[in-house]
């Protein structure tokens, strides 16, 4: 087992992107893939989203600036085949040591080295924007999936994304994929929306066909500290969602590796 490294990444907030990285590691366990949800976020929003929302989690940031043991922090979730490892406990002081080590120490690598063999995929959640966490996932990563929301902007901020991208992928990481662009928040019965949503699949390659709708049942979900899956014993059409997004997911892992020949050249670097 060598697990694929995906960074979720969004260059702008309010795009739905930790409820869309939550939802995706749910579903992608419930097919029978050891899923490891890593939060890289210095908000910690995948925190916000545990059920005991009281407590503060230890997590990475134990490891990377208290040198805690990887296994002590990994929560196991009521969900087969899920973990969490959450950001962990962080005052604002800390912030600004906890982007520089990410960049300057061999901390990330460390930790995702140690998981390799433990996991099918690890997810990487990412803070919004391009800065230095989201450069540090992707340098570390397989594959990156680029979350937008169903907005006129989106098209200029999706660019940037992918220069990002492209730029890491030439420079650093040369193992990193694009996976796919992610539609979030489609609200079919708006036309503002739905034609952006037709102009993203039109304009750019690599759109998923599962987009994610707006829906209030992710507000509740969020609300009660939930997957969509805990909110009703039924399938609902937002978990019927993520189910598709975690069978395309694992098809252009599939073609993609398959590609390059599943070299995975993060681990052999991380070696040296």
């Amino acid at each position: 087992m060598s697990a694929r490294i995906i960074a979720m990444i969004s260059a702008k907030g309010g795009t739905g992107k930790t409820t869309s990285a939550l939802n995706l590691a749910v579903a992608l366990a419930e097919k029978g893939q050891k899923t490891l949800l890593f939060d890289l976020d210095p908000m910690g929003a995948i925190g916000f989203s545990l059920a005991r929302a009281d407590r503060e989690w230890e997590g990475f940031v134990e490891c990377l600036l208290r040198q805690a043991p990887i296994e002590s922090v990994i929560i196991r979730t009521k969900v087969e085949n899920l973990h969490i490892l959450p950001r962990g406990r962080m005052s604002p002081v800390d912030v600004c040591q906890y982007e520089h080590l990410l960049n300057v120490s061999r901390g990330l690598a460390n930790t995702l080295y140690a998981l390799l063999n433990e996991y099918d995929v690890i997810l990487l959640d990412t803070p919004s924007g391009l800065g230095m966490v989201t450069s540090a996932a992707l340098e570390a990563a397989t594959f990156a999936i680029i979350a937008l929301q169903a907005e006129p902007l989106s098209l200029r901020s999706v660019s940037q994304s992918l220069v990002l991208v492209e730029h890491l992928r030439k420079t650093r990481n040369p193992s990193l994929r694009l996976l796919g662009l992610l539609p979030t928040m489609v609200d079919a019965g708006n036309p503002a929306s739905r034609n952006v949503y037709q102009m993203l699949v039109q304009s750019l390659e690599g759109v998923f066909d599962s987009f994610i709708p707006r829906s209030q049942a992710f507000v509740t979900a969020s609300e009660q500290g939930v997957p969509i899956s805990f909110l009703a014993g039924k399938r609902t059409t937002e978990m019927k969602r993520f189910a598709m997004l975690a069978d395309e997911v694992e098809q252009r892992m599939e073609e993609m590796l398959g590609t390059t020949g599943g070299t995975h050249e993060y681990a052999q670097r991380s070696l040296v």
